[in-house]
């Protein structure tokens, strides 16, 4: 009786650490909802289980454990997550691969002569080793990886599909494994040197892109020594402003002289010449903050030219609690990646709108443009179509992360929508 116990306890567990490793690794949050979809899916799971175990098909439980719980898990992937199938595919067999450290573990308790129930005991404890460790530490990095495209994620496939498969063929379906047979024990090592040697290639494509990344760093760090030529420039016109709100005594004391000995021409031409002077040093401001006006206006003769209609609203203090460099990251990247979506549209339908407002201490940041071709959005980030393309969507991302903020790319009917929370 206490051996059947801790055997259904033992299964019970392996259900539940098998579907929220598999979560974990494919990055579907445990929040309220989809800890209700995951329980009531192993819980269906379970009274299956039960099912058979009435109608006496206990002994082919085991070996219908794909069928009833990955196949079903695999779909709830694939359709109620909309995840690819590869990388569902990926997540079931790598959390399959994870059961064999709890697996392990209880073999040696069993190889030292403990009682089963001991045995038993061990695994579940190993179940929540392996969970802790593939959660904390091991999720993470996985989830970032399952966001790659998915020909970039075949190799890693490899081990996982592979060794799901020769487990079920030699362990469970047969006892391959345990017959002493070379090939089936020489195939584990031929699959170790497959897989290693299709990481190397992978990994020297790695550094390859990650030097192209770097090199591109360094050419956005050029633009931005040269954005702070374009701001050190407007300042001296702020300069120069000011010498001719100074010298204005001067320049009416000249006009008076004019118009005292008839020389209204000189007069007039020389009025001219100093609203000339005084235009060359006027801009527009939209806010109170100077950054932001500064990025503004470099993009508001591109917006002239080609016939953008720009339309904002900002609200924020002269101050922001971060740098200067940061919201160039940011609205900067915002506007220019606005300003290419909208060029592919005729003159009357180009438009963009700026939102800038300060709500709670937080600053929000809207930037809405119209569209030619839908962009496609892959885990809430913009799929460039153009080589050289993206980094400007990865930088706001990145920046609005670092300081503390979130950022939400979205596409509706007739817009694409820029939303950053710092």
């Amino acid at each position: 009786m206490l051996n059947f116990i801790m055997d259904t306890v033992r299964y019970i567990f392996t259900l539940y650490f098998g579907v929220f490793v598999t979560t974990s690794i494919i990055g579907i949050k445990n929040n309220k909802k989809n800890i209700l979809i995951l329980n009531t899916f192993c819980v269906i799971d379970l009274l299956l289980d039960l099912v058979l175990i009435c109608f006496k098909y206990s002994a082919s439980l085991v070996s219908a454990y794909s069928l009833v719980t990955h196949l079903p898990l695999l779909l709830i992937l694939i359709f109620v997550y909309h995840r690819s199938v590869l990388k569902s595919l990926l997540a079931v067999t790598s959390a399959y691969m994870c059961c064999q450290i709890c697996n392990w573990m209880s073999i040696i308790t069993e190889s030292l002569g403990y009682e089963s129930w001991i045995v038993d005991l061990t695994y579940i404890a190993g179940i929540f080793l392996t969970y802790f460790i593939v959660h904390r530490f091991i999720a993470p990095a996985l989830s970032d990886i399952f966001a790659k495209p998915d020909v970039e994620l075949i190799p890693i496939c490899i081990m996982p599909f592979f060794y799901y498969i020769f487990d079920y063929a030699t362990t469970v379906y047969t006892k391959l494994l345990y017959s002493g047979s070379r090939i089936v024990v020489e195939f584990v090592p031929f699959l170790m040197c497959i897989s290693f040697l299709t990481f190397c290639v992978i990994y020297y494509h790695s550094i390859e892109r990650q030097q192209q990344i770097a090199t591109q760093n360094y050419f956005m760090q050029i633009k931005q020594a040269q954005f702070a030529k374009e701001i050190e420039s407007m300042q001296r016109n702020e300069k120069n402003v000011s010498l001719l709100r100074h010298d204005m005594r001067h320049f009416l004391n000249n006009i008076a002289a004019f118009i005292e000995n008839n020389e209204n021409d000189k007069a007039l031409d020389y009025i001219h010449s100093i609203v000339k002077a005084t235009e060359k040093t006027t801009r527009k401001r939209f806010c109170a903050n100077e950054i932001i006006n500064i990025i503004i206006m470099s993009h508001a003769d591109s917006f002239k030219d080609n016939h953008i209609d720009f339309r904002y609203s900002i609200s924020v203090p002269s101050k922001l609690p971060f740098s200067d460099i940061d919201m160039t990251a940011i609205l900067q990247n915002a506007l220019e990646n606005a300003v290419h979506a909208v060029m592919m549209l005729e003159p009357e339908k180009r438009f963009i709108r700026l939102s800038i407002s300060e709500k709670s201490g937080k600053l929000l940041i809207s930037v809405e443009n119209p569209y030619a071709v839908r962009p496609k959005l892959i885990n809430d980030m913009p799929v460039a179509t153009e080589r050289g393309h993206g980094l400007g969507t990865r930088s706001i991302r990145q920046t609005s992360e670092r300081l503390g903020g979130k950022c939400q790319y979205s596409v509706t009917d007739t817009l694409f929508i820029v939303r950053v929370i710092i």
